[in-house]
């Protein structure tokens, strides 16, 4: 009976990670589809052993006298009850906190990455900006359409448009800043967000996300995004740019 409760287990275990992917069940359903297939497996067992112990029996010699036959206790057999009970056990609970252990370690390294590649700034959070805000200088127009807070960095969103007929590189040198009144200035993290080089093609238009390190405190209501080296062929675009956006005070929870 031990063998069959061992290979129920691992019937269980096998089966359960690809049933889980190809029909997208939760851990708990998971676990109950590997307890079930063990106790399948169990009971085939229990009944083929029934089948071999109640069938051919054929009479015993008598002994010879001469020979003392010494008495054999009968092999002890698992009953229904236990082989359930240690297989839901085994099956059933160690196939669970597998399930959920494997989740939560997916999940921590994840994170981990995140954090270590950045990609964690880019989450979406907590909008600050009190609207769009559109400023036009010379050939070049630019609108702040999102300012975001998470809990590592500050996220703009922003579309750049060029009226002229050479092409616009706003991000010389990835010098693009944020400033906050009384709480300084942000700087950005080239290694994450969109808007990369910042080039704005000829009679038309870029969009973007620009990743700030840090966050805008809560009780902020401005911010200047400021641009201070602007390229063109000819220089025909400024040279550099500022924009004021206003920002929402962001409301502190209560118990």
């Amino acid at each position: 009976m031990r063998d069959h409760v061992h290979q129920s287990c691992l019937t269980g275990i096998v089966v359960d990670q690809p049933v889980e992917h190809a029909l997208r069940v939760t851990p708990l359903q998971g676990s109950l589809i590997s307890t079930a297939v063990g106790l399948a497996v169990v009971m085939i067992g229990v009944l083929i052993d029934q089948a071999k112990a109640g069938g051919g029996k054929q009479p015993a010699p008598a002994p010879a006298p001469q020979v003392p036959q010494t008495q054999q206790r009968p092999a002890k057999r698992t009953s229904w009850g236990a082989a359930i009970v240690i297989t839901l056990l085994l099956c059933g609970g160690g196939g669970l906190a597998a399930t959920y252990a494997g989740h939560w370690v997916v999940q921590q390294a994840v994170a981990a990455v995140e954090r270590v590649t950045g990609e964690d700034k880019d989450n979406p959070g907590r909008e600050r900006l009190g609207g769009p805000r559109t400023k036009t200088q010379g050939i070049l127009t630019v609108t702040v359409t999102s300012v975001q807070v998470n809990e590592r960095a500050t996220v703009v969103k922003l579309t750049a448009r060029n009226s002229g007929q050479v092409l616009v590189t706003m991000s010389g040198g990835r010098g693009e800043q944020l400033n906050v009144p009384d709480h300084g200035t942000l700087r950005r993290d080239q290694f994450t967000g969109d808007w990369n080089s910042g080039d704005v093609p000829a009679k038309g238009e870029s969009s973007g996300t620009i990743v700030f390190d840090g966050k805008i405190p809560p009780g902020a209501t401005s911010a200047t995004l400021s641009f201070p080296m602007i390229f063109s062929m000819g220089g025909v675009a400024p040279e550099n740019m500022s924009i004021d956006l206003p920002l929402l005070i962001e409301a502190t929870p209560t118990n």
